[in-house]
């Protein structure tokens, strides 16, 4: 086995060593922010939030009439009356589906609820309870 210098070993590279190389970064473009008009921030928030979990709801009862569908149709498939004998099981296979959909829609909820304003609220309507009560101390 022959052994080559540097120097030839340089010659036989490609003559990328010579020339730099520029990457080139793209800017990521930024999301616009929502625009709200005064007042009506808190209002459209909570529209927001609450239509996402009406949505949420809606893929929950998809998820869980095509799940039944399907096994109904097959337990129809595979035996006599296999519908009817399997609605138990099918159903509650749907359930199970529908209710991992819908899982989060409490949180969802509790979300959208719990704005600063919405706060400052409850806070004023509690201490206006609190008021009505000891009135009412013996």
């Amino acid at each position: 086995m022959a052994e080559t210098t540097t120097e030839e070993h340089l010659e036989t590279q490609p003559e990328a060593f010579g020339k730099p190389i520029v990457l080139t970064l793209e800017k990521k473009k930024s999301k616009k922010k929502r625009r709200y008009s005064k007042g009506f921030e808190e209002a459209q928030r909570m529209e927001r939030h609450l239509t996402r979990s009406t949505h949420r709801m809606a893929r929950a009862v998809e998820e869980g009439l095509s799940t039944y569908r399907k096994r109904s149709s097959q337990s129809a498939r595979k035996k006599q009356d296999g519908a009817i004998r399997d609605f138990l099981p099918n159903s509650g296979l749907a359930m199970t589906r529908a209710m991992k959909e819908a899982s989060p829609i409490p949180y969802d909820m509790a979300r959208a609820m719990n704005t600063p304003e919405s706060r400052k609220r409850l806070r004023r309507q509690l201490r206006s309870v609190s008021r009505t009560l000891r009135r009412w101390r013996w």
